[in-house]
């Protein structure tokens, strides 16, 4: 019985390696859109992003229902965690599940420096854009050439009289 629910478990860590990979992908993706500022692109990979965290959802749930199976076929009062399993298992299961385990870590590591970096492209890229934005609203100064200010005349306030 024990066999089946670490089968189950090393089936759930190649599916959530798999997952984790491909939201690597779309990250590493979405640093190129942002740099090339393609909104459409950016809302597209947003949406798939948000599709794997649900899927994420799904995958601690069943790990979690696994881990319960695991604790009561090894009749072991507490198990919450890959760590806490791999005491418990024979080495050449344990092998192969830590070397899952350290990858999915590996790659979330690096997602995370990839997020970290896209953050920072947008911030940047909103600094920019709100740069312009005042810059299109602020009042020119000096802009009315060859005429003497008599004091009749309307100054202009900006060249949008609106911020976005």
């Amino acid at each position: 019985m024990i066999e089946k629910s670490l089968q189950q478990m090393k089936e759930t860590l190649e599916k959530e390696l798999k997952m984790y990979k491909e939201i690597l992908v779309l990250a590493k993706n979405k640093t190129e859109f942002i740099k090339s500022g393609q909104l459409d692109n950016i809302e597209k990979t947003t949406a798939k992003e948000q599709q794997y965290i649900k899927m994420m959802g799904t995958f601690e749930r069943l790990r979690r229902s696994i881990f319960v199976n695991i604790r009561e076929e090894l009749q072991i009062e507490s198990l919450d965690s890959i760590s806490e399993l791999l005491l418990h298992i024979d080495d050449s299961q344990a092998l192969y599940m830590d070397r899952l385990r350290d990858e999915i870590l590996d790659i979330i590591n690096e997602l995370k420096q990839v997020n970290e970096l896209n953050e920072k492209l947008i911030t940047k890229h909103l600094e920019y854009v709100n740069f312009n934005i005042q810059l299109m609203t602020s009042t020119p100064e000096g802009s009315h050439y060859g005429q003497k200010d008599t004091g009749k005349t309307k100054s202009i306030s900006s060249l949008l009289d609106m911020k976005i």
